[in-house]
Order: structure tokens, then sequence, then C-alpha cells
């Protein structure tokens, strides 16, 4: 399907949108010209779009080679949850978290845990690495450094000496058995501002203290990945309009009923949707979520000890959340959640980072393949 759309798109035919979740060759796509530049039809029909409205780093990343391709209109941080003493159980620090460290406590013979709870956020786990080493718009990488080549070999570990069940429900809260080690937002009610939040409810409703990490991948720097976002097929003749549906999705009011921050005509939006980039939008679903109380004996009220307990969790989590969206330094354009599926990680290099995986090839071999794949990938 992938491939009969990106043919029907290069040949001058396609759909007028095309959406971010498709699993196209999108940076060969740019090169054929496939995509309209979205500031060039600002200027040729008007609108009343204003970028400097939406988060900058996130709106950013619809830009390629000083052309604004994509269009962003819900995004997520790239960011795991976890508990102090979820951690401490397995002798990790909270504030030397690494790659390093979690490969040395968890891969041991006698440890044997669910990393996050499910197979899917593991190759998400991996695929996020090895794509934040692969420098689309300039076609370079940096897989010969020091820091890929040492780090590459903990996440196999990891990988390989993970034991989830799919048959079980894991629990972020959970000690025994069952019990992830991290989880990702989209895990947590969708990855809300409020699911990360009810997160830090029944974590310190437990007694427990609530951790957020930071998915440090390349040069450690905070990101984000856009959960929803557009471009416009080169070939449409319906630009204009298109145009408008833009300035339509990225409005105050459609950015905050998609978020689920507003219900009062009757559509309170979908779980499946972290923040929008509209920044009045985002200042509102924060503001909602502050008012909001925990009724954790769930009898229908809220008493002195509940009002209490809801300020300490807002005080504590609002500080980590917050602190988290303010550093976010950068944006991918490719869903965290659907990095498998991703035309260059399912296509290009999926079964390089399978047999490496498994040990048919060694390192030495990965490495010199993912490189080649990669290169032919970027310049031919």
């Amino acid at each position: 399907m992938s491939t009969q759309l990106s043919t029907e798109i290069m040949s001058g035919d396609g759909p007028d949108i095309i959406s971010l979740d498709q699993p196209l060759p999108f940076e060969k796509l740019i090169e054929n010209h496939a995509f309209a530049d979205v500031d060039e039809l600002i200027n040729t029909y008007g609108s009343n779009i204003d970028f400097n409205d939406c988060n900058t780093k996130v709106m950013e990343s619809g830009i390629v080679n000083r052309k604004r391709y994509f269009v962003p209109f819900f995004y997520c941080p790239n960011i795991f949850i976890s508990t102090q003493e979820k951690l401490k159980e397995y002798d990790l620090n909270f504030s030397d978290f690494s790659y390093k460290e979690l490969s040395k406590q968890l891969s041991q013979e006698k440890v044997s845990c669910s990393l996050f709870g499910n197979e899917s956020d593991n190759y998400s786990f991996l695929y996020s690495f090895i794509d934040s080493y692969v420098n689309f718009d300039n076609k370079t990488t940096n897989f010969d450094t020091n820091s890929f080549l040492k780090n590459i070999d903990y996440i196999k570990k990891l990988i390989n000496n993970d034991n989830t069940n799919e048959n079980v429900d894991y629990n972020l809260y959970n000690s025994e058995n069952n019990g992830c080690i991290l989880s990702t937002p989209k895990l947590l009610f969708g990855g809300t501002i409020g699911g990360v939040k009810t997160a830090y409810y029944n974590i310190i409703l437990q007694n427990k203290t609530p951790a957020i990490l930071p998915n440090f991948s390349y040069e450690n720097k905070i990101t984000a990945y856009v959960e929803c976002g557009i471009a416009i097929n080169q070939n449409s003749d319906k630009k204009d309009k298109v145009l408008r549906f833009i300035e339509y999705c990225l409005s105050e009011d459609v950015q905050e009923y998609w978020c689920g921050s507003r219900s009062d005509k009757g559509f309170s939006g979908t779980n499946e949707i972290s923040l929008p980039v509209n920044n009045k939008a985002f200042d509102y679903a924060v503001e909602v979520e502050t008012d909001e109380e925990w009724d954790y004996n769930e009898d229908g009220e809220f008493d002195e000890e509940e009002k209490e307990f809801s300020e300490n969790v807002d005080s504590i989590f609002w500080k980590d959340y917050l602190g988290i969206i303010d550093d976010i330094s950068g944006c991918t354009l490719y869903n965290y959640k659907n990095l498998k599926t991703t035309y260059y990680n399912s296509t290009v290099i999926g079964d390089i980072v399978d047999k490496y995986l498994s040990g048919d090839i060694s390192k030495e071999k990965f490495i010199r393949q993912l490189s080649a794949a990669t290169e032919i990938y970027l310049t031919e």
C-alpha cells in the first residue's frame, strides 16, 4: 500500500493530504518535490495562520531545507515514567540513568524483568536510538561514534534479556513479577496531561515517588515527537482548501477539543492525543488539569484531606512535567509508538536489525550493513 501510494504521488497523482502516520519514504518524496511548501502557499493564497502562535521547537520539525513541508498538529514529550522505588529495586540510580547502567543491572542472569511491559515499546526504544544517529536532512550518520558503538550493545542485551509475556497485563505500580520498570506516556491513559498526572496520583497514593526520565539518545537532548501531522501533495489542485483545513486544525478551539480540554460542544477529544501545538490551547490544557481534584476514596465528595493530597500531587507533577516540556530542544516527525513500521526502519534496516538482535550477524557486520543500507537510502 505504501509503495503504491509513493508511486502515485511521484507520478503526479495521489491524495491531497498525506498523513505522517503513513509508512512512506518521506525523505525520498521530499527529494522528488512531492510536497508543497506551506509557507509559499500562505504567501500565494493568504491565510491567518501564524506559526509563532505554536510551539516553536515542534513546528521546526516540519521544516526541511528551509521549506515547511510538514505541519505538526499534536506532539508528545519523549519520556519514560517510573518510580524511585522501582528503580532502586533494580539498583538503578535516578540521577545517573543511562543505557550502560540500565543494561548492567537488568542483563544479569539473576535478573528477570519486563522493561516496558510490551515488546512493541522495546523496539520503539531501539529504533528511537538508531534513528537519532541519522541526520536525514544532511544525509549523514554517526554510527561510528563511541556512544553508538557502546550503547547499541547495551540496548541489545536489554531487549534479549526482556521476559515480557504478551498475555500478561503489566502494571507500572506493581512491584511483583507482573510489574514493568518503565512506561511510555502512551500507555498511561493515552499520554494526555491528565493521563500522566493520573499516573502520578496512583504512584503517590501508594506512598511511592514518581520519576520522569527523558529518553536521551544522541547528544543527550530532551526531545518530543509528532503524534499527528500532515503534508500537502504538490499535485493537489485544492491547495487553497487544504490551507484552510490546516488553519482550522491549528485553531485554539479545535486543538482544545481534540486534546480533551473542552467538551462544551459535546466532543471531549480523544485519549490518543497528548499535547496541542497551539500555545494558548496548551496553556488551557494545563489550566484545566490544574483545577482537577482527586477523589481517591471514590465517595463522590472532596474533603480537606483529598484537597490537600491533590495540591501536593499538583506541585510535584507540574514541576517535573513542565520542566521537561520547557527543556525540549527538538522534535522528530515520527510517532514513537510507530517507529518499527516507518519506511526507513521497516524496509531499509529492519532485516539487518533483526539479524543483529538474533545473533545471526556480528556487531561489526551489523554496523557495516546498517551504514551501507542507510547511505544507499539517503543518497541514491
